[in-house]
């Protein structure tokens, strides 16, 4: 096998982890100071070394082959790690440095992830960060991240994962709804306001269960939405009753201004996971993060109360 000339080849692995990330030629070749042609020659170059498609483009449009995606994954690895490398060597630190692109549900991310950004950037300043909310379940891989937040229940998948924390589903409605109606008994909900999340793939369907028994319920649907925060702000303003995440509306709950309708009842529990491509190392940016988050399910780092 001939000797791979290491500088070039990393030089076109860079090249190409722009042009995935960015989506096109034009845009990596603006994000790596470059011009269009240069980039399309790298390209072109390394498609030749390893022998198959990278891509598939026409005049408008770019996208990675299968091949491409995996190459992808691991050109990225092997650039972290190399970059690492030189920063270890000249700064004596093992200090975090690149693009981390993190995805996390709307409601988590807005209220967990988000905050989090401004610690850590602080922290790592030679870390540059992309967030995308979104309550999609997206692939790690297919979509490029680093690190997927993942709040519920997963599904079987190639990709790695490492629990965050646990969560519990709780009814909850405004003092001034629970004052003005009087729930007393999960069943009592088939009759009185439900805010539905349509979201979930059976948003009116509950099994409540305590130490006696276990009361399957089938909500009356008064009010239809898509997004947590949204639903909490309807029953806030005394719409109904709900069924959210604690950690949606914990704060909420301490205050006083909701109510745990059915305290002696429960609903299911959650978890919380991180989830990243199986590659066979993490950048130091991904590691990181995740500790961050860990720490901050620890109550080990404070997020200002909203």
């Amino acid at each position: 096998m001939a000797q791979l000339d290491v500088r070039n080849n990393l030089n076109r692995l860079a090249h190409f982890v722009a042009i995935i990330e960015e989506g096109t030629i034009t845009a990596a070749a603006q994000r790596l100071g470059v011009g269009k042609a240069v980039v399309s020659k790298q390209l072109i170059m390394l498609e030749a070394d390893v022998g198959v498609d990278l891509v598939i483009r026409n005049t408008r449009h770019l996208k990675p082959t299968d091949v491409g995606l995996t190459f992808y994954e691991k050109s990225k690895s092997a650039l972290e790690q190399a970059n690492e490398a030189y920063a270890a060597a000249r700064d004596g630190t093992h200090e975090p440095i690149g693009r981390l692109r993190i995805t996390a549900p709307v409601d988590y991310g807005t209220l967990h992830i988000a905050p989090l950004l401004g610690h850590y950037s602080r922290a790592y300043p030679k870390v540059q960060i992309d967030l995308t909310l979104s309550d999609d379940r997206l692939d790690p891989v297919q979509h490029q991240f680093d690190l997927s937040f993942r709040v519920g229940w997963l599904k079987d998948s190639s990709n790695l994962t490492r629990k965050i924390a646990d969560f519990k589903e709780l009814a909850v409605c405004s003092r001034e709804f629970a004052r003005d109606n009087q729930i007393e008994h999960p069943s009592q909900l088939e009759r009185c306001s439900f805010i539905a999340n349509k979201a979930l793939s059976n948003p009116t369907k509950w099994s409540f269960s305590n130490k006696e028994e276990t009361v399957e319920i089938d909500a009356r649907k008064a009010i239809n939405m898509n997004f947590g925060a949204a639903i909490k702000t309807t029953v806030m303003a005394g719409g109904g009753v709900a069924v959210l995440p604690d950690f949606l509306v914990s704060s909420e709950l301490a205050a006083g201004s909701m109510i745990h309708v059915f305290p002696n009842w429960k609903l299911r529990r959650g978890g919380i996971f991180a989830v990243f491509p199986a590659t066979k190392h993490r950048s130091a940016a991904s590691k990181m993060f995740i500790d961050m988050v860990l720490a901050h399910h620890k109550g080990r780092v404070e997020i200002p109360k909203r």
